[in-house]
């Protein structure tokens, strides 16, 4: 929780002080994250309440001074309780916010209040109000700047690793980083401009006065060589588990390489741990992933996109179950987003800026602040379930359910892989069998296939061979008795 002290005088501001207490804790974001001390209801049975309250402005994350008319009793140093409260706080941190009570002629306000005001002025900002209603909107945009000042991380995505150069970074990720750019006009910087200049032109670095480059923190997590060099936490675990649980675990790895090597190790993992259907229309084989890759993909973006990478000590996990796949990303959601109104917001917020500026010139990022809603589009498009986020602990999941052993046959099959059964050496009976094996989920053995074409046992055997080499139906067994199947 983070501590939020206000300061004023108590008789002139008692009622605007129980409002905002009264309304921050109403607030089901905002209560989760602050806690407002006021003088009215805390207070200190152990120790005087003068020094309770000095112990409670040094503490106090965020210091919120309210002036109006009188300026107050002296307390120390001839200055009022809300000023000396304010240069105890001051001393110490500098999220202080002042809010001045409009009056109606200026001279109406105390002398005192006067040069407060005048001093204040000097080292900070602040607004006025009229009302106490004007005054908790301002509270709370105070609030919600601090949020977003201690949760943008500028200073990790583009902070410069001066020991860092041009030898640090690889040329394989660099190529990577063309091949996947949508501007065709962008990709002609790799024969025009030398690769320092590149580099520093995307944000992920900067050349130095000595002409020597340097890259920042994005830079390296996008090209570095070996980003462990630099101390920053970035490794994907990836497993995939037998059954809904992690008890047993099938396949593991742990890639800590740089971001575009991480999306090939993703694609190859997700295809190797989980299956593909496939269904039959007419002459043609259109194959269906137990999940849509583009959604998936989009999950994992958006974790290397946004995570915090000052928590140290955590990684992105993609785990793979049988009936869902869980992505979950170190740092919480930044404020004022919330699972309810994520992909609803149209200005887009970003932890990272400097990542995101990299990616959204990629094709794993289209516009900013689209990808949740393109992730529920390919998931629905799939007949799947929305996914579902949860925002608890410091940590954002996204979970994707899957068809849980089904095939679930989308409405739109336009952009799914297509395979020609048109180029095969295909007779009329394989034509029929695929599709009976597809539309009414038969299984068929040499005799049953022989039988039901009045064909002999060996033209059986050769026709359903034939289709288990082209790889479009498995072969199994019940017994001794081999079976076919799509």
């Amino acid at each position: 929780m983070l501590s939020v002290f206000i300061s004023s005088n108590r008789a002139e501001f008692i009622e605007e002080r129980k409002f905002i207490k009264e309304k921050i804790e109403e607030d089901e974001h905002l209560k989760k994250i602050f806690e407002i001390f006021v003088f009215e209801e805390d207070s200190a049975k152990t120790i005087p309440a003068a020094e309770h309250f000095i112990n409670k402005a040094a503490e106090a994350d965020i210091y919120i001074g309210l002036i109006g008319k009188t300026y107050g009793k002296i307390y120390k140093n001839g200055l009022s309780s809300t000023e000396y409260e304010y240069n105890v706080y001051d001393s110490n941190k500098n999220n202080s916010y002042f809010f001045i009570k409009e009056v109606d002629n200026e001279m109406d306000r105390e002398k005192e209040s006067r040069e407060f005001i005048e001093r204040i002025s000097k080292k900070t900002t602040w607004k006025s109000f009229k009302t106490k209603e004007r005054l908790l909107e301002l509270v709370k945009e105070a609030l919600e700047d601090y949020l977003n000042a201690i949760f943008s991380n500028k200073r990790f995505d583009k902070t410069l690793i001066r020991k860092s150069t041009c030898d640090d970074v690889d040329e394989e990720s660099l190529h990577l980083f063309f091949d996947c750019l949508k501007d065709e006009s962008f990709k002609r910087l790799k024969e025009e401009r030398e690769y320092d200049k590149i580099l520093e032109y995307i944000g992920a670095g900067e050349i130095d006065n000595d002409g020597q480059f340097h890259l920042n923190n994005t830079g390296a997590l996008f090209f570095a060589k070996d980003i462990d060099k630099f101390k920053i936490d970035h490794d994907v675990k990836m497993v995939r588990f037998n059954g809904n649980d992690r008890l047993d675990i099938i396949d593991s790895q742990t890639s800590k390489n740089s971001f575009f090597k991480i999306i090939k190790e993703f694609e190859i993992f997700f295809k190797k741990n989980t299956r593909l259907g496939s269904v039959f229309e007419g002459f043609k084989r259109i194959d269906i992933p137990e999940y849509p890759i583009n959604a998936v993909r989009e999950a994992l973006v958006n974790a290397l996109a946004h995570r915090d990478y000052n928590m140290w000590g955590h990684c992105i996990t993609f785990y793979i179950y049988d009936d869902r796949i869980e992505i979950i990303s170190p740092g919480a959601l930044i404020y004022p987003l919330t699972v309810d109104n994520l992909g609803i917001n149209l200005n887009p917020i970003h932890r990272n800026e400097a990542i995101c500026n990299i990616f959204a010139k990629t094709i794993y990022m289209e516009h900013f602040g689209t990808g949740i809603k393109r992730m529920r589009n390919e998931m629905q498009r799939s007949g799947l379930k929305d996914p579902e986020f949860y925002n608890e602990n410091n940590f954002f999941t996204v979970i994707l359910r899957g068809p849980n052993g089904k095939l679930i046959k989308p409405n739109d099959l336009e952009n799914y892989e297509t395979l020609d059964l048109n180029d095969y050496d295909l007779n009329e009976r394989q034509i029929e069998l695929l599709n009976n094996m597809n539309k009414k989920d038969m299984v068929y053995t040499y005799n049953s296939y022989a039988e039901e074409f009045n064909i002999s046992y060996s033209t059986s055997k050769r026709d359903l061979n034939k289709l288990i080499e082209y790889n479009l139906i498995k072969k199994g067994s019940i017994g001794r008795t081999n079976i076919f199947y799509v």
